[in-house]
């Protein structure tokens, strides 16, 4: 079943900004991002542990902070721009997908490692996800990491896959 999304302000901002035709469009969302339209604000944290806890399903419109605020688990991939830390706690193994409404480099650390990811894509045009990338991940807490964002906000939802 695919439903119809009305984009948040920022998301679909980001997506006429791309694609001026994107502006009056609605986009059926794959299953997974189905709570993508539902962002919840939550604030960043400057290091591992710090921050909000997100919820695998469950949207959030996240406030990061400038990347000289940041004491980052593993350095970052870009020294400048914004970025943050969020908990997500996984319950069930598989494969979970972090998608992203802006750029951003993104990281899942579990004990000071990294997590390697196993696919990247974009998001469906003019739905407002511009990135996603897929880790396989066990029972557990996990750090997501982010750095490297041009902008102070982004959405960001972790959902499963299989």
């Amino acid at each position: 079943m695919l439903a119809l999304v009305a984009l948040p302000a920022s998301a679909s901002a980001q997506a006429a900004a791309t694609d001026p035709a994107c502006a009056t469009v609605r986009v059926a969302m794959p299953p997974e991002l189905a709570g993508w339209s539902q962002q919840q604000p939550v604030s960043a944290g400057t290091k591992p542990g710090e921050g909000a806890t997100v919820s695998v399903g469950q949207a959030a419109f996240v406030s990061l902070h400038p990347a000289r605020h940041l004491a980052l688990a593993r350095a970052a991939k870009v020294a400048d721009g914004n970025g943050g830390t969020l908990s997500l706690a996984i319950t069930a193994s598989g494969t979970y997908r972090i998608a992203l409404g802006g750029k951003a480099w993104v990281d899942l650390v579990q004990g000071g490692k990294a997590v390697t990811s196993v696919a990247h894509a974009h998001g469906p045009r003019c739905s407002g996800v511009q990135k996603m990338v897929d880790f396989k991940l066990a029972p557990g807490t996990y750090a997501i990491q982010l750095s490297g964002s041009p902008d102070e906000t982004i959405a960001l939802l972790a959902a499963k896959l299989a």
